[in-house]
């Protein structure tokens, strides 16, 4: 039956919904002692994963169990963080409903403190197992799978037969009305931002994911992704966004200049506490030296163990500097060498000082100065008439999906528009729905509605 529930799941188009995207399929197609289901969320102003643990968990608890059941995992730990209390008592309450069935899934309800990364899958497996995850390597290498709330929820709906067409965003910051909406795949940001009464300042940039991590979209142009799990809008004069917006050279002169040598970025690192030979400031000081010649790239190659979780960049650095920024710029451009990842150490120790250098999220948000947004972004009803959804190609780690209809074709929801490319990593892609193909081309597939 394990197998028929694999092709279920890759016929259903599943990724993982709160990160970078990995499909499911594959995920899902090995042997662990470990399941972590991942509810921490991780940034701030994002509320989708409990809202579903307190709404839908009968839902997310189905996935969890087919999951665990694939992985063959023998611990299954729901990682939540402790101040989740309403979501804590759904789901204890629905544990204790589960008693008298000899066939119900026995699993943890692990509570975590509220810091930052605590979402990151590494960080994680260390608070739930104390193990520690290889340099440059991934939760199975230590017999453990992280998967996403909301990702075992859309498993429960594959096995019913119904593939990824819809995603839950978290619409939070400038906003009138911050709210959670179900909206269909594909569809225009500027909708989501009308239905929360639009947005109240004049000057502004909009994020897809949070303010740590979350990438710089165009709201006219921008439609929801299957990764997407927020949309936030900050003031651009945002600390946020003026670090966002900042040009690679900008940020190698600024480093020149300023750098004080303090080794923040090092201490508070993530991946340096799980013992990680990761080292920011040293790559800061020889920015502070000179420029960063092409000829000396590798010797800064510990840059592939960067998580981009943008502690350096928008907390610990207190002449805001980016330490990530010419971390991303060095391993692009030891990509475009071939130059790969040469950092794969096992005998990984945490740093003695981790437990005490954990960033609090309320202080996070207070040096960010988004605290005045952390509202709770409650489930709302999605009311705006989707006619039409950009449908993109690559919204998940792998190979762009092909295209399987032609322009003008009519298609319903729920249909294959796109495959996943033979002998790829990839994922399928259904339309969300039902209308005409409206345009294709090599990044996304238009639909309309007739």
């Amino acid at each position: 039956m394990s197998q028929a529930e694999i092709e279920s799941i890759k016929n259903a188009g599943i990724v993982g919904a709160g990160g970078a995207g990995f499909p499911s399929h594959v995920k899902f197609d090995a042997k662990v002692d470990t399941l972590i289901v991942n509810a921490a969320e991780c940034e701030p102003l994002i509320h989708v994963d409990k809202i579903l643990l307190q709404k839908y968990f009968s839902k997310v608890y189905e996935g969890m169990k087919t999951a665990a059941g694939l992985v063959g995992a023998g611990r299954v730990v729901l990682a939540l963080k402790e101040k989740y209390k309403e979501a804590i008592s759904a789901i204890e309450a629905f544990k204790k409903s589960l008693a008298a069935d000899g066939s119900a899934l026995d699993f943890e309800i692990f509570k975590i403190g509220n810091f930052y990364p605590a979402g990151d899958e590494q960080v994680l497996v260390n608070e739930v197992t104390g193990r520690v995850v290889p340099e440059g390597g991934i939760p199975l290498m230590v017999g453990v799978v992280v998967t996403n709330v909301e990702t075992l929820y859309n498993v429960t709906e594959a096995l019913a037969g119904r593939p990824v067409t819809k995603k839950f965003v978290t619409v939070n910051g400038e906003v009138s009305q911050p709210s959670t909406f179900e909206v269909p795949v594909g569809t225009p940001v500027s909708l989501l931002l009308e239905c929360c009464g639009g947005i109240k300042i004049s000057e502004y940039e909009v994020l897809d994911g949070g303010p740590m991590m979350g990438k710089l979209i165009d709201r006219s142009t921008y439609a929801v992704k299957k990764t997407t799990k927020s949309i936030i809008v900050l003031p651009r004069t945002s600390i946020v966004i003026e670090q966002k917006l900042r040009s690679i050279k900008n940020q190698v002169k600024r480093a020149q200049a300023i750098c004080l040598s303090c080794r923040m970025c090092t201490d508070l690192c993530p991946r340096y506490l799980l013992g990680h030979d990761l080292f920011p400031d040293e790559m800061m000081k020889k920015m502070y030296k000179g420029e960063l010649r092409d000829d000396e790239l590798e010797k800064f190659d510990f840059a592939f163990l960067c998580c981009d979780c943008g502690l350096c960049e928008l907390y610990s650095c207190v002449v805001d500097l980016s330490a990530r920024s010419l971390f991303n710029y060095i391993k692009a451009e030891l990509a475009k060498k071939g130059i790969k990842n040469p950092h794969t150490r096992k005998d990984v120790i945490p740093n003695e000082f981790r437990e005490f250098r954990k960033v609090p999220v309320g202080r996070l948000e207070k040096r960010l100065e988004i605290d005045k947004y952390d509202s709770r972004a409650l489930l709302a009803d999605f009311t705006a008439d989707v006619n039409e959804v950009k449908i993109y190609l690559l919204q998940h780690v792998g190979a762009p999906s092909e295209p399987v209809v032609a322009l003008g074709e009519a298609v319903i929801s729920g249909q294959l528009i796109a495959k996943i490319p033979d002998g790829k990593l990839g994922a399928n892609i259904h339309s969300s729905i039902n209308g005409r193909v409206a345009d294709i081309n090599k990044d996304y597939i238009i639909i309309k509605k007739n």
